[in-house]
């Protein structure tokens, strides 16, 4: 009898099952494998769930914000203490874009993509408010500013000016006092913000309408902005300028004087802001948008702004 076939078939079959354990092996190790793989997701969902909700928000969170010149410094301090509460891979990235209000308000009139809207003024955000632009009537005074004339110490030859200055600027004479105080009286040029396009200049132009003697020898010049206005005191192009109290904590204004202006003598600035509609803003965004709209009238947010020079308030216009 031949045996020799049946021992071929029999090692065939063996190598055949051979083949199939370890097939049925790695398929095993690769179910073993992805069951890992589904286990750690779910744990890291897990550990995301529980998460404070500020440290969800993707990093890619675009959030652009445009603020009136005067309150771009201390908006930035503020951003900074928002961000604070996010960790670091999760931080969305929050654009200031700043310039004069009705500059902004004009942009956004004509579809620029700003997201929260920083005026100086009430007025702007009624009219966006007014035509709809404004999201869900988002729409608050969150600070009161205050003007100053400002002036570089160094043009005062009496060094005890300082300690009389807020005294100096109660009364009708205010700049023929600054102006005897200085070395040469007869260089006259006074800065402002534009007043067609900026709250603080409209306010100086009040003032000046309030006593026309007293500032009938200078020479007004007008910067685009109140920023522009302090760069045009900076760069010596003017001997003093009208500008916000809050300036004062420049850095580069350290060497500057500057003396409150008696609020009777002007319209009381209420600075405004408001969400802006935006229809293609995203959920993630939409969220971090109406988060620091909130955090602004905290108070915490309101501190800082009143540490800044301004006459805290975060309360809804009506």
């Amino acid at each position: 009898m031949n045996i020799q076939p049946l021992k071929l078939s029999y090692e065939k079959h063996k190598s055949a099952r051979v083949a199939s354990s370890l097939y049925l092996a790695k398929i095993f190790s690769i179910a073993v494998l992805c069951s890992a793989i589904a286990t750690q997701s779910y744990a890291a969902n897990k550990e995301s769930d529980n998460t404070p909700s500020a440290n969800k928000i993707k990093p890619t969170a675009i959030v652009n914000i445009a603020v009136a010149a005067n309150f771009k410094s201390t908006l930035q301090l503020l951003v900074d203490h928002f961000l604070s509460d996010y960790r670091n891979n999760n931080k969305p990235n929050m654009r200031i874009i700043s310039g004069s209000t009705g500059a902004l308000y004009a942009q956004i009139t004509q579809g620029a993509p700003f997201d929260i809207f920083f005026a100086a003024d009430t007025k702007r955000p009624k009219q966006l408010q007014k035509d709809k632009l404004i999201k869900n009537d988002k729409l608050s005074i969150y600070a009161k500013g205050q003007i100053a004339l400002v002036v570089n110490k160094k043009s005062f030859s009496n060094a005890s000016v300082k300690d009389t200055c807020p005294l100096l600027f109660k009364g009708q004479d205010i700049v023929k006092q600054i102006s005897a105080h200085k070395d040469q009286p007869q260089v006259l040029t006074l800065a402002i913000a534009n007043p067609r396009t900026a709250p603080y200049g409209n306010a100086a132009i009040q003032l000046f309408e309030s006593m026309p003697e007293a500032f009938a020898d200078y020479r007004i010049v007008r910067g685009k902005n109140i920023l522009h206005a302090q760069q045009l005191l900076l760069n010596g192009n003017a001997d003093i300028a009208a500008l916000s109290s809050a300036q004062a904590s420049h850095p580069s204004m350290v060497n500057f004087l500057f003396c409150p202006i008696d609020q009777q003598l002007y319209s009381s600035i209420e600075q405004s802001m408001a969400i802006i509609k935006q229809n293609q803003r995203k959920t993630v965004a939409d969220d971090i948008v109406l988060a620091f709209y909130q955090y602004i009238k905290s108070a915490d947010a309101q501190s800082i702004i009143a540490n800044q020079g301004y006459i805290n308030n975060g309360i809804a216009i009506q």
